[in-house]
């Protein structure tokens, strides 16, 4: 099974937006979350991976250990990564 992710944002954020426009540039479906409209979700972040920084990528491996990645840049790196192992390009 491959790792679970989800990607806890805002609409209005524009480090959050680098985000979604990578996965849709990528096509790439992952659940989201509104940390703004969705007081659950805010909770869930802030516990989980103890800030309320935006946006935060929820990776949940096969093993069922959990770490939070926050950082646009990170997350569009580590996404990136991901996509490459699973389709390698061959020539």
């Amino acid at each position: 099974m491959p790792d679970q992710h989800v990607l806890y944002q805002y609409d209005t954020c524009p480090f959050c937006a680098r985000v979604r426009y990578f996965l849709e540039a990528e096509g790439i479906d992952i659940p989201m979350k509104d940390t703004m409209r969705d007081p659950v979700a805010f909770r869930e972040l802030l516990m989980g991976g103890g800030r309320a920084t935006v946006p935060c990528l929820r990776i949940e491996d096969d093993a069922g250990g959990v770490r939070w990645l926050y950082e646009s840049n990170d997350i569009v790196e580590y996404l990136a990564e991901r996509r490459r192992q699973a389709s390698p390009i061959s020539r």
